[in-house]
């Protein structure tokens, strides 16, 4: 095994946990590698660069006539109850040290001819293992690794037949089989036999950690496997990687039983096997992940070109805009003209919508709640989709007027409803149709036994019908799973209803799923209507609210609003100001000062308010910048808002504060 070989793979560690004693030696005989057992064979001291013949006090063979040989060697170490075996090894490069395989075997009982004796037998195992560990270089699929190391177990063991059962991530089984003989019943009547008995032999391989012989004799454990293989003795060693079962080798005689010295020859190939699907798996795993990045990267360029475009697209429906208003004072107001003016307008309108969807898609925005109107965002995506689907679809709104406005983000709302019309086109083969429904829902004692993962309140209930393939019973509870999708790899990422079912929850809402394969899919998506609280402006009238602001138009608005409903209102522009008045000449119930404020900006004028003693509640409102809750804490600011603000959000908000 060379340096080359243990680096590439951790062979090191492999041959580490073994009790054999293992080293590496150069052209010299010197040690280059040795395992802890050799380390405790060979003594305590200085082990590495020191040559073999020193260690044991023994004499070597010509090295060149051992190279050219390219066979192993026996030499007995009687004062070690030991044989030292030396193979003479490839080089993976022309510059690696290593050129000796060098093994620690106990001495044998054997007179005459060793041939058939264990030091042979394990010399012959040795190179399979080399030559197995050389495949994991090239070699990329489980299955052959599995096939390529049965059939190696098959000669070394004299085996009948041999299984290799594997383990997926959801602990499902997949069968690789070898017989060559024609031993085996059919491979069902296989695969059933294992999985009756497997439950307690699995429970047993995962306490013990080692190869079970099970043997024809009753009472013995795995005598049912036995009996189903219709065999003499099965040998069934568990391949555990970083305690996952990942596999199992299983391998059977018609007559006779295993050594002991092939069940350890079974047991290292074992390790070797879960060590190369781990391999494998990794390798695998790290592609999927590149791939993934790639298609992140490639998302990423999309977005930042359709922002440009859009940018670009707005600029020229704004000249759009203006010279249609120019053109409508100048040109003579007959029907026919007005007519194509206004078509002209409807068009450029339906365009500036869609680059809405483009500036979403390319600069997101901040996760901010605001006031949603479904009606509006509906009537926005059917414009989409009847624009972009194809015609062979045909789409149906069943949509209530006056639908309950939702508290939430308009984007993510909008994305899921688009997400949900995409997979319903996706799963539309041929003619079809997309039904678009939204209605109001009150959740009350007399229903809610129909709703029993809803709380009482009201909704508003949107849902996505088609009339496509379906979804059979076995992936609609995988459907929300990340990175599942019934969708070839080209098209689908397996992240739309995954994505779609973490905005859902984030809106505190429910979604329902209901399919049969043939006739369609149907979505509800139960999202909780916005409700605010109610305003005594009884007791409003008693609280005096500072609004510290350097846009005067915005200020001017907020304080008209604030004053309907019952409040005094100080308004002042800056920082400065509001230290002056709150110090000098009067005293507020509340503070809603704008971060971006001349001078002093507003959490430093927060953090010297709080020097001073005091203690009003505070709202610190921003434009652009979003706040870290730490940073905020610091100050006792008590809530937050984004501009433009939501009349009724800030409303909630004041009478929650006062």
């Amino acid at each position: 095994m060379s340096d080359e070989l243990l680096r590439r793979f951790n062979a090191a560690d492999l041959f580490e946990i073994q009790n054999t004693g293992i080293a590496l030696a150069d052209k010299n005989y010197k040690v280059t590698w040795f395992n802890k057992s050799f380390k405790k064979t060979a003594g305590t001291g200085r082990l590495k660069g020191i040559s073999l013949g020193s260690l044991f006090n023994i004499s070597l063979p010509d090295k060149a006539e051992l190279i050219s040989s390219s066979k192993s060697i026996v030499v007995p170490l009687p004062a070690y109850g030991k044989n030292l075996i030396i193979t003479p090894i490839s080089p993976a490069k022309k510059n690696d040290s290593s050129i000796f395989f060098v093994e620690l075997f106990p001495l044998s009982d054997y007179t005459g001819d060793i041939e058939n004796d264990q030091i042979i037998q394990n010399l012959k195992f040795q190179k399979e293992l080399q030559e197995i560990l050389v495949l994991l270089l090239r070699e990329k699929s489980i299955e052959l690794i599995s096939e390529e190391i049965l059939s190696r177990l098959f000669n070394i063991t004299k085996s009948d037949f041999g299984i290799v059962v594997l383990y997926d991530r959801d602990d499902k089984k997949h069968y690789i089989y070898f017989d060559p003989q024609k031993v085996l019943n059919s491979k069902d009547e296989i695969q059933k036999a294992i999985n009756y008995n497997s439950s307690f032999i699995t429970k047993w391989l995962d306490i013990n950690r080692r190869p079970l012989l099970a043997l024809n004799h009753q009472n013995n454990i795995g005598y049912g496997i036995v009996q189903s293989l219709n065999c003499e003795s099965v040998c069934i060693a568990p391949c555990y990687f970083d305690n996952i079962l990942e596999s199992e080798i299983i391998l059977g005689k018609l007559n006779g039983t295993f050594s002991s010295s092939h069940i350890s020859i079974v047991e290292q190939f074992a390790t070797i096997l879960s060590f190369a699907i781990s391999h494998i798996k990794t390798r695998q795993l790290n592609q999927a992940l590149e791939s993934r990045l790639l298609q992140a990267q490639k998302l990423e360029t999309i977005g930042k070109l359709s922002s440009g475009m859009a940018h670009d697209f707005n600029n020229l429906l704004s000249s759009i805009f203006g010279s249609l208003n120019l053109l409508r004072s100048r040109v003579p107001a007959s029907e026919s003209v007005i007519r194509l003016i206004d078509n002209i307008e409807n068009c450029s309108i339906r365009a500036k919508d869609l680059t809405k969807g483009l500036l979403a898609f390319g600069k997101p925005t901040p996760k901010r709640k605001e006031i949603v109107y479904p009606n509006l965002l509906l009537s926005e995506l059917t414009k989409v989709i009847v624009q972009t689907f194809p015609k062979n679809i045909t789409i149906e709104e069943k949509i209530e007027t006056n639908l309950h406005s939702i508290l939430g983000n308009s984007t993510e709302i909008y994305q899921i409803l688009l997400n949900l019309c995409v997979n319903a086109r996706e799963a539309i083969e041929g003619k079809g149709k997309i039904t678009i429904s939204a209605e109001n829902l009150t959740i009350d004692e007399k229903n809610s036994i129909n709703y029993p993962l809803l709380d009482k309140g009201k909704y508003v209930k949107l849902s996505v019908s088609d009339t496509g393939v379906g979804i059979d019973e076995e992936n609609l509870s995988k459907i929300f799973d990340p990175y599942f999708s019934t969708k070839q790899k080209e098209t689908g990422s397996g992240l739309g209803l995954y994505v779609t079912y973490g905005i859902i929850k984030a809106h505190n809402g429910h979604v329902d799923v209901s399919s049969k394969v043939g006739e369609g899919t149907t979505f509800d998506v139960y999202i909780p209507a916005f409700e605010p609280n109610k305003i005594d402006k009884t007791n409003a009238g008693n609280k005096i609210i500072m609004l510290a602001d350097d846009e005067e138009m915005l200020s001017d608005i907020l304080g008209e609003m604030l004053e309907t409903y019952g409040y005094y209102v100080v308004k002042v522009k800056s920082s400065e100001e509001v230290i002056q008045v709150l110090t000098e000449e009067i005293k507020v119930d509340l503070l809603i000062i704008d971060y971006n404020m001349p001078q002093m900006n507003g959490l430093e004028c927060v953090a010297e308010l709080r020097k001073r003693n005091f203690n009003m509640p505070v709202i610190l409102s921003s434009g652009s910048l979003s706040f870290d809750d730490t940073e905020l804490k610091k100050v006792n600011i008590n809530s937050k808002l984004l501009k433009p603000y939501e009349f009724e959000t800030m409303l909630k908000t004041i009478q929650e504060l006062l």
